[in-house]
């Protein structure tokens, strides 16, 4: 009898002491974004006069079942466009953050607007990439990561897309410069 109370007391010790085996170390973000750089024609980084508007597009391929003339059904894949708006009408823009799709490609189309409200264009980026998943651990799951093979994009607006840093991952660091060029005003 004595002795329960130091076993009690062993065991209260350890038990505060020495918690479970895994210790939870998630990263505080675990999604991976491209980062975007609005610069200028000599680099220098600019905020947007226009609205900016950012539009993410990716195919999937639909399961689609034909009725026969016999009443049997017959599947078939059919690409289907998907969007989403991730940026509205943003005003004074210098720089954004876009996931990437699950596929192989994204598309991320942006649309400008005047402070008038007016139209002024439309430019689509086609940003290729290989899919890199990254387990952590049991307790915080885990992440997708990115190596970009290629980019295209339309030139009605935007001058030139460069890629700056093709590992995209968790950490926030820049992946893409967009030049534009932008017209001194004299005031």
């Amino acid at each position: 009898m004595r002795k329960l109370p130091v076993i009690l007391g062993l065991l209260l010790f350890l038990c505060v002491f020495f918690p479970a085996c895994e210790v939870e170390n998630c990263p505080p973000n675990s999604m991976s974004y491209a980062h975007f750089a609005l610069v200028d024609q000599n680099g220098r980084s600019f905020s947007t006069s226009d609205t900016i508007t950012v539009v993410g597009q990716t195919l999937v391929g639909i399961v689609v079942y034909d009725t026969l003339t016999d009443g049997s059904l017959q599947p078939r894949t059919v690409d289907s466009l998907v969007s989403d708006t991730f940026i509205n009408r943003e005003a004074g823009a210098s720089s954004f953050k876009l996931p990437l799709s699950y596929n192989n490609s994204t598309r991320f189309v942006l649309s400008y607007r005047s402070l008038e409200n007016r139209f002024s264009g439309t430019d689509t980026i086609n940003i290729s990439h290989r899919n890199i998943p990254y387990f952590i651990n049991l307790d915080c799951g885990s992440m997708m990561f990115y190596e970009v093979t290629g980019v295209t994009s339309t030139h009605h607006r935007l001058d030139s897309l460069t890629i700056t840093n093709p590992n995209i991952d968790n950490n926030e660091k820049e992946n893409f410069k967009i030049y534009f060029t932008v017209i001194a005003s004299d005031e």
